[in-house]
C-alpha cells in the first residue's frame, strides 16, 4: 500500500490521545503530530517551521477546518478534514466544497459528558443548589424547599448525539419528555414520549417545565428562543443551554430572570467567549454560567482519537463513515 499521512494540528490531542490514534490507523498510514495551540481561542497561531514541514502533503486533516489554509495543505492534497468540534459553523462550507474538500463532524466525542452535565444544570436549577451553597459560605443552617424534577416536562430541542442521550437521561429521571427534531419522521429518541417537528415548537413551549437547548445553530435555528418564544414558557420554568449561544435571545433571557418569569437558566455557551469580566451577565439572578465546560471532559481526546481512527479506517474500506457533513472524496489508494 502506497503512504498515506494523517496531520493531527491541534493540542487538543495530547500526546496519549496521539499516540491512541497513531496505533489505530490502519497499516501503511502515517500520522504527523503538531500540537498547535489552535481549537482554544479559534485564532491563527504561529507555525514552526519544523511543523509546517511535517505536515505538507497530509491528506487528512485532524483538526479544524479553518487551520488549512495556514497550514498550506490545500495545494498539497488535502481530501478531507475530522473536525475537533461537533459544531462547524465557523467552517467554510461552501469553499470547502468547491474544492472538492470534505467534513466530518466530532459529533458524539462529547455527548455523554455533555449529557451528563444537563442533568447537573437541571438538578441544580430545580433543587436550587446556588441557595444551598450560599448557605454553607454563610455558616448559615437555612432549610429550603425546592421542586423535584420527576414528573415534569422536560422539552429537548434537538435528537443528535447529545440531544438523544438528554432524553435518555431524561425519561430516567421520570420527566414527561418532548423531543423537537428536524426530521421527525426518524422517531422519538430513547426516553421521549413523543417527537415533533420545528413547526410544533411554539406549540409545546406552553407546556415546558424545562427547556433544554441541543440543537445546531444553523440559519433556521439561529435566535430560535427570541423573545416571544421565552414569554410562552410557563412561569418559574428552567432553561438550560449546552449547544451554541445563537439560539437565543439573551436579553429576553435576562428580562425574563429578572422579573421572575423564569425560574432559571444555566448558560453553558456564551454570547462571547471568553466571557468578559465587565459582562451584567454575571451577575443576573438565577443565572448560572459554565465557561463551555460542558464538553470539557478528560476522555474527549480519547474518544475523539478512536472516531478519527474509525473514520479513517472506513474511508480507505470504501465503508460509509459516520458523521459526515460534507461528502469524502475517495481514498487516494486502494485496500
Amino acid at each position: 500500500m502506497s503512504r498515506l499521512t494523517v496531520a493531527v494540528a491541534t493540542r487538543i490531542f495530547d500526546e496519549p490521545a496521539a499516540a491512541l490514534l497513531a496505533g489505530r490507523l490502519p497499516e501503511g498510514v502515517a500520522m504527523a503530530y503538531a500540537p498547535l495551540a489552535y481549537g482554544e481561542g479559534g485564532t491563527a497561531v504561529e507555525v514552526p517551521g519544523e511543523w509546517r514541514d511535517r505536515l505538507a502533503g497530509a491528506e487528512v486533516l485532524v483538526g479544524f477546518a479553518e487551520q488549512l489554509d495556514q497550514l498550506g495543505l490545500l495545494s498539497d492534497g488535502a481530501r478531507w478534514v475530522q473536525h475537533c468540534g461537533a459544531g462547524y459553523e465557523q467552517a467554510d462550507l461552501p469553499g470547502l466544497a468547491a474544492r472538492g474538500i470534505g467534513l466530518v463532524s466530532a459529533a458524539g466525542a462529547g455527548a455523554d459528558g455533555i449529557a451528563e452535565f444537563v442533568v447537573l444544570a437541571m438538578l441544580s436549577l430545580a433543587r436550587q443548589a446556588r441557595v444551598h451553597q450560599r448557605a454553607q459560605d454563610e455558616h448559615r443552617w437555612a432549610r429550603t424547599a425546592t421542586t423535584e424534577l420527576r414528573g415534569r416536562r422536560l422539552t429537548v430541542l434537538g435528537a443528535g448525539e447529545i440531544g438523544s442521550r438528554v432524553t435518555r437521561l431524561g425519561g430516567a429521571l421520570g420527566l414527561e419528555v418532548t423531543c423537537v427534531r428536524a426530521r421527525p419522521e426518524r422517531g422519538a429518541p430513547s426516553g421521549a414520549t413523543r417527537v415533533l417537528g420545528p413547526a410544533g415548537l411554539a406549540g409545546v413551549l406552553g407546556q415546558t417545565d424545562v427547556l433544554v437547548l441541543a440543537a445546531p445553530l444553523t440559519s433556521e435555528t439561529e435566535q430560535l428562543l427570541d423573545a416571544a418564544a421565552l414569554a410562552t414558557l410557563p412561569r418559574g420554568a428552567l432553561v438550560v443551554n449546552v449547544a451554541r449561544a445563537g439560539l437565543l435571545d439573551h436579553e429576553a433571557l435576562v428580562a425574563a430572570l429578572v422579573d421572575g418569569r423564569l425560574g432559571g437558566a444555566w448558560l453553558d455557551v456564551l454570547p462571547e467567549e471568553p466571557l468578559p469580566a465587565d459582562s451584567p451577565l454575571w451577575d443576573v439572578p438565577n443565572l448560572s454560567i459554565s465557561c463551555h465546560n460542558a464538553v470539557a471532559i478528560r476522555s474527549y481526546p480519547s474518544n475523539l482519537a478512536r472516531q478519527a481512527a474509525a473514520a479513517v479506517t472506513d474511508w480507505l474500506a470504501g465503508r460509509p463513515v459516520a458523521h459526515v457533513v460534507l461528502p469524502l472524496p475517495g481514498p487516494p489508494l486502494a485496500r
